[in-house]
């Protein structure tokens, strides 16, 4: 029997350690503000959870938004003007309430251009 001859799966064993330990991975650590090419693979399922998180918090708000928006477009078709405010939305029926924002973000509203706007 050849002695470098190993089961099936031994090189895929191989190529996983090879990407845990950080073999041909530069430093293997991850700076602040650093490219996802140069992330630490083994992290990558942290990472990726961290991402989708900050992609539904962010589709969340747009969602929000859009319900805005819209009401602010009847608003103004119905009384020809823009509301004061966001809650004359609430107060006029468009709105039931204002939609909850994410944490971390919340909506601006320019009554002279209504204009709703995320921020953080």
């Amino acid at each position: 029997m050849n002695p470098w001859r190993f089961g099936r799966g031994f090189g895929k064993i191989l190529a996983l350690l090879a990407v845990v330990s950080g073999v041909g991975c530069g430093d293997g650590g991850t700076k602040p503000g650093s490219s996802i090419q140069e992330r630490n693979p083994a992290t990558a399922p942290l990472d990726y959870l961290a991402v989708q998180g900050q992609a539904k918090k962010h589709s969340e708000g747009v969602a929000s938004l859009a319900q805005v928006q819209q009401a602010l477009q009847q608003f103004r078709a119905t009384e020809d003007r823009w509301p004061e405010d966001l809650q004359e939305l609430v107060r006029s029926g468009l709105l039931a309430r204002l939609p909850p924002m994410p944490a971390g973000q919340r909506m601006d509203y320019d009554p002279k251009t209504g204009v709703a706007r995320l921020a953080r």
